[in-house]
């Protein structure tokens, strides 16, 4: 079983530094969740084509391609869920406006607060 991590000793450096990684695993994980939800579509094109042209193999190919995409695709949602309300929670434990950073922003703020993340950095 799994122990929790104690964290309390931790800086607000520590928590944004954490925040950020995990926010580059859940964008890699949607990454892997578009390749699921692809995978369901090729499935269900497969198996559609299959049943119309009476291609047994592609309708075994697309009942394949379903019973690996659903549960992933399901799993992956849930998991992107759970992890993007973990940073929101932490980014709020360190101190940060979440709804400030979640604000619909012009291209120039988004530009401008490239340029000044690219300077602390």
């Amino acid at each position: 079983m799994l122990t929790p991590l104690d964290t309390s000793g931790w800086s607000r450096a520590d928590i944004m530094r954490e925040a950020r990684m995990q926010s580059g695993a859940l964008a890699r994980l949607g990454v892997w969740k578009r390749l699921a939800y692809s995978l369901v579509a090729i499935g269900f094109i497969l198996g559609l084509w299959g049943t119309n042209a009476a291609q047994g193999i592609a309708v075994t190919i697309g009942i394949a391609c379903l019973v690996v995409g659903v549960p992933a695709s399901i799993v992956l949602t849930v998991g992107i869920n759970r992890g993007k309300r973990n940073v929101e929670n932490m980014l709020t434990d360190a101190g940060v406006d979440v709804q400030e950073l979640l604000r619909p922003r012009s291209k120039k703020d988004a530009d401008a607060a490239k340029r000044a993340g690219a300077r602390n950095s």
